[in-house]
């Protein structure tokens, strides 16, 4: 960096005379951070004898740098990695390094009026603030990555001990020391949310509704371990569910987290699929059932609905639906016309035309148990009819 030093020889006397007189100058500038930034004066891991080191050797290469030789950035780096490491807000981090710029200001100009030669210093004030800048970006540079690093480390550990309750590995005291360790403990009920794809807004809908929790990415999923009842966490994220949600029952401790995962998965699948919904665990039994063991409630789908699932596209979810708004309406035609917006008497075929495919008539009884179970199961668990 070149500075005006070299055109003005007594403004750089002025500053050779300050790197002189370092060790003094480092002791009141540590007295005036102390004095003047709350933060400093406040903490309990930062000691003086350690911020006296930063400030001397900033020092010693701030003054330096002003007589225009190679500016070295180690010691503003340096300061900037002591302070994260503290604890020390970035914001008073650069306000010491504005107050150091003020410093050096002023006691140059302290030693000019002695001089008489202040109006040497003039253009010599641009060059203490461009340095003080390039140390401060060079300081908080060196903050953040100490920050970003700790927060991945951060949040690796959480990932860490969250994994280590879903799949039991942490029981015992130390499951009750991961609950800790997570902000977990003495806050109630736990239940576990588990979400199929991207995860939704979940985690800030829940914060704004006072559930506390913690949640880890897999590969198609989040997993949320949650300080909350099942209900109310469900009433939160049925509200604009984002794919498909499950909710577990709540467990009073780390060793109830596994089989609370378990169940938020199997809650998760009982939502239909291709659909957006949040379910807890046990609302919907048969769709539980399904869940629980997809590949039998494939074939019972396949064995009871066979016949309409052989039908073209659009036949075949003209069917479906027809089945789905003839439950849904308690066995009513012409509620179920309603809800399909047509005449109750194209129900009325479509149902006679359902009886015909599969042997069986939703109005009679073990009919209608096997046309439920069949239209949930295929619901829930999808299936490749043909085309």
């Amino acid at each position: 960096m070149t500075t005006h030093l070299a055109s003005e020889p007594r403004a750089a006397a002025l500053v050779l005379r300050l790197l002189g007189a370092v060790e003094p100058l480092a002791d009141e500038l540590t007295e005036a951070i102390f004095r003047d930034e709350a933060a400093y004066a406040h903490s309990t891991r930062l000691t003086r004898a350690q911020l006296r080191g930063a400030v001397h050797d900033n020092l010693c290469t701030l003054l330096v740098a002003l007589q225009g030789r190679p500016m070295s950035l180690e010691a503003a780096r340096a300061a900037g990695t002591l302070k994260a490491e503290q604890g020390i807000p970035l914001a008073a981090l650069l306000h010491a390094f504005r107050l150091a710029g003020r410093f050096i200001w002023d006691r140059l100009l302290d030693a000019a009026r002695v001089e008489g030669c202040e109006g040497d210093l003039l253009p010599v004030a641009s060059d203490v603030w461009l340095v003080i800048d390039e140390f401060s970006s060079a300081a908080a540079d060196a903050y953040r990555t100490v920050v970003e690093e700790r927060t991945r480390q951060d949040a690796e550990l959480r990932r860490g001990l969250l994994t280590g309750l879903l799949d039991g590995s942490a029981a015992g005291a130390r499951g009750a020391e991961v609950l800790r360790l997570l902000g977990l403990d003495g806050l109630g009920p736990l239940v576990v949310v588990h979400t199929e794809g991207v995860r939704p807004k979940a985690a800030e809908r829940l914060r704004a509704a006072g559930v506390t929790g913690v949640w880890l990415q897999q590969v198609h999923a989040w997993v949320g371990l949650l300080a909350g009842t099942a209900q109310q966490v469900a009433d939160v994220l049925a509200d604009g569910a984002d794919g498909r949600i499950g909710v577990s029952r709540a467990c009073d401790g780390p060793e109830g987290v596994p089989r609370a995962w378990r169940q938020a998965q199997l809650a998760a699948r009982c939502v239909p699929v291709g659909a957006d919904g949040c379910e807890v665990y046990g609302s919907s039994p048969v769709a539980l059932l399904a869940a629980a063991a997809p590949e039998v409630g494939a074939e019972v789908a396949a064995g009871v609905l066979g016949g309409v699932l052989a039908l073209p596209r659009a036949e075949r979810s003209m069917l479906l639906d027809t089945l789905d708004a003839w439950f849904a309406a308690g066995g009513s035609t012409a509620r179920a016309a309603e809800r399909l917006h047509c005449h109750r008497n194209t129900v009325l075929y479509r149902v006679n035309r359902i009886t015909e495919l599969t042997g069986r008539h939703p109005a009679d009884a073990v009919g209608s148990a096997e046309l439920w179970i069949a239209l949930r199961a295929l619901r829930t668990v999808g299936g490749r009819p043909p085309r």
